[in-house]
């Protein structure tokens, strides 16, 4: 039997147990809980606030502006294709002579 598969009955095992559930839904473990899941975003932001500012102090494109720039580039190469695609009107010859 693998590790995970080990820890993943064990840990169904001490959810089973009336003690470890009656842990589990105290509110402080709640409430920490709740805080320890929310710190992930605010890890997430802090860290693309710091990137972004970085990127823009020495002059390089992020990640968003080079996604931003594939997608215009994408919408004006399917524009020029639909305008290959339409036909030429016929030139005016009686105009001309």
């Amino acid at each position: 039997m693998d590790l995970k598969k080990a820890l993943l009955q064990q840990a169904m095992k001490l959810a089973q147990n009336p003690r470890v559930m009656e842990v589990a839904m105290s509110p402080k473990v709640m409430g920490a809980a709740m805080k320890v899941m929310s710190l992930r975003g605010q890890v997430e932001s802090a860290t693309s606030a710091a990137t972004q500012s970085m990127a823009k102090a020495l002059n390089l494109a992020t990640r968003e502006e080079v996604r931003e720039l594939r997608r215009t580039i994408r919408r004006l190469e399917d524009e020029l294709h639909e305008r290959d695609r339409e036909p030429t009107p016929p030139a005016d010859d009686d105009a001309q002579g």
